[in-house]
């Protein structure tokens, strides 16, 4: 469980248990502290309990992905890091029968950028990070102009969307923003 005073979650963990994380699954499996399904909601927790929360390969595979990101805003303090990881769009990994969503570096702005519509604003994008396959290491990931390619964050990005499997998961670090709710 928790080691510190700070709280971190381990979202969907599977078999990667964290030290020092709430390690949360659906399964009961050696180290996993909390078992619940993450498509019922409330998931059990309190609000504004969280200073972090690591989700890798979990939240592809949820039935409604707007109702989980409100359930991590709602769990998590204001200022909280949130990781997610997820199959990029363009590669294999993506298209396994049970995942629900595909991701490329433009998936988190309905949760970060406000909206007069379908507005599910209550991140801030940090960091997007690229997470290359064997092959895309050999492919520098040299900055393009940004008049050219508006959402290609880099060569070997560009590469990705031209060969496939290139990028084989896209990593987002997000802050949690609460102010003027």
């Amino acid at each position: 469980m928790e080691t510190d005073s700070i709280k971190r979650l381990n979202l969907g963990c599977g078999k990667d248990i964290k030290k020092g994380y709430i390690n949360l699954d659906k399964a009961k499996l050696g180290g996993v502290d909390v078992v619940h399904e993450m498509d019922k909601y409330p998931w059990p927790f309190k609000d504004n309990y969280f200073d972090e929360v690591y989700a890798r390969d979990v939240i592809e595979h949820l039935e409604d992905l707007f109702k989980a990101m409100m359930e991590i805003k709602r769990i998590c303090k204001n200022n909280a890091i949130v990781r997610i990881i997820v199959p990029y769009w363009h590669s294999s990994a993506a298209f396994y029968p049970n995942h629900n969503y595909f991701f490329n570096t433009d998936s988190m702005k309905f949760f970060t950028e406000k909206r007069t519509y379908d507005s599910y604003y209550g991140f801030k994008l940090e960091k997007i990070r690229l997470m290359p396959s064997r092959i895309g290491w050999l492919i520098p990931p040299i900055p393009l102009p940004k008049k050219l390619f508006s959402n290609i964050l880099n060569l070997r990005h560009l590469a990705s969307y031209l060969l496939g499997e290139i990028i084989l998961k896209i990593d987002f670090t997000l802050r949690v923003v609460k102010q003027n709710e």
